[in-house]
């Protein structure tokens, strides 16, 4: 009886103290220096005692909220315009406050995908580097890093960076992609630019998936390519990092997102449309934003060890293009000529980065320079070509070199080198050989060569696309 007696008066005197020692917190993002999106009313987030009301100031508003049962609070703050100017945040719940100091509000991106989003400034080609270092003095541009589950096939216990300004050699540690892009948009819009790395180096796709994507659609489950074990299986199989990662941002309200993976899935390339559209659309309901903006790169040129087949990197360059068709707010960044055919991370990091900055400039932020090149279904004229019709220009292509790259599929199923007329934005081809060609392509194969660009300098993407008689 006295042991009954003793847990009566003890377990309420427990479950009080436990609800008075939790102190008010914010999501782990929200932060000194952090970024807040423009033009969005933005949910903000955080804990605090159970059944206690919290209450948000900022910019001359002030919201409240009450925590539920569990102590978990939401706040939202109204649509703000950009402003350059560091102010302080103030979060009160009873005798408890915040101080949220040097909060700017702009455009917001996230950086994800794998090793080659990771990589950072001080891995670039030399002279680019030091080029984007002597102009590192940019406080208005800031970086918040995810820090990532496993590196070297060990497993990390890391912290994540937070929110920091470019100055000098700090942006080092950046992703070289994602720091080119939030530079060319911050000179072109003149608004503040927060970066989010939230990228892992080997990473599959479907890591980045959530596991209700997986239940609500069976196909999903049906496209993964393989199911890792050991270390690998922190990092490669579904849903692992959309629970260890991604899931640190939920309420975080962004521009868009810029993508550069598919490395490891190159060896399932068949399975990489369900898979990556699946993930976009999964994406789209985490930030709760059925247009958000997914700018992707499709894979470099690489020779990829024991592919025989010296294709497996081409189809899936051709899976990123027919989901870039496919799936609308979306922008495909073209990345083969910068890759390196002997290393899978090319240093060439600072066209991939603005080629990503043109097509958010052209698709977001309404530019008048294109943003990428679209191409049309082939259409078999009455002259025996091919014609194709190039989107988001009207003309401006040319041809560098003497070979045009294209190549014409006769009735066997044998490729034959193709010749290239160009007519503004139309791409006429024709092989005597080929009379009634059943297929046609461009720079095919895990390494070749891009020969079709536009005066801006964007490049025409690999593609294969089949005739209909």
């Amino acid at each position: 009886m006295k042991t009954f007696r003793l847990f009566i008066v003890l377990f309420p005197l427990f479950a009080l103290l436990g609800t008075r020692a939790q102190p008010l917190a914010t999501a782990p993002y929200l932060c000194d220096s952090m970024v807040l999106q423009r033009g969005r009313p933005l949910p903000l987030t955080g804990t605090a005692r159970p059944g206690s009301s919290v209450e948000v100031s900022f910019a001359g508003h002030t919201v409240a909220a009450r925590t539920d049962p569990q102590g978990k609070w939401q706040a939202t703050l109204p649509a703000l315009s950009a402003s350059n100017r560091n102010r302080t945040m103030t979060i009160r719940c009873g005798d408890e406050s915040l101080e949220i100091h040097g909060v700017l509000v702009g455009e917001v991106w996230l950086a994800g995908g794998q090793s080659n989003m990771a990589f950072k400034v001080r891995s670039m080609e030399s002279e680019e580097r030091l080029a984007l270092l002597r102009t590192a003095d940019c406080p208005a541009i800031r970086y918040y890093y995810r820090a990532p589950i496993v590196s070297g096939g060990k497993k990390l216990d890391a912290s994540d960076r937070p929110w920091s300004g470019a100055h000098g050699r700090n942006v080092d540690d950046w992703s070289a992609i994602a720091y080119v892009f939030a530079r060319e948009l911050h000179r072109a819009l003149g608004v503040p630019i927060g970066l989010i790395n939230c990228s892992h180096g080997g990473s599959t796709a479907e890591a980045w998936i959530s596991p209700e994507a997986f239940e609500t659609d069976p196909s999903l489950k049906n496209s993964v390519g393989k199911i890792y074990d050991g270390i690998d299986s922190l990092y490669k199989n579904p849903s692992v990092l959309h629970e260890k990662m991604l899931a640190r941002f939920d309420g975080l309200i962004v521009r868009g997102v810029i993508w550069y993976q598919g490395e490891s899935n190159g060896l399932y390339p068949d399975r990489y449309v369900p898979i990556f559209s699946g993930l976009i659309a999964d994406w789209r309901r985490f930030f709760n934003n059925d247009r958000l903006p997914f700018i992707f790169a499709q894979l470099p040129f690489y020779r990829v060890p024991n592919d025989r087949s010296g294709e497996c990197w081409a189809r899936l360059r051709q899976a990123q293009l027919e989901t870039a068709r496919a799936i609308p707010y979306t922008s495909l960044v073209v990345t083969a000529d910068c890759g390196d055919p002997n290393d899978i991370h090319p240093k060439n990091k600072y066209p991939v980065g603005m080629r990503f900055a043109a097509a958010a400039k052209r698709q977001i932020y309404h530019a008048k320079m294109p943003g990428m090149l679209t191409l049309s279904e082939p259409v078999a004229t009455e002259h025996g070509s091919i014609e194709i019709v190039v989107g988001g220009i009207r003309d401006g292509l040319v041809l560098h070199g003497k070979k045009s790259g294209f190549e014409l599929r006769d009735a066997e199923g044998v490729w034959h080198p193709a010749r290239l007329r160009i007519r503004k934005n139309r791409l006429e081809l024709m092989a005597d050989r080929v009379p009634a060609p059943s297929g046609v392509r461009y720079a095919w194969g895990n390494v070749d060569t891009l020969t079709v660009y536009h005066t801006s300098g964007l490049p025409l993407p690999p593609f294969l696309f089949e005739i209909n008689p």
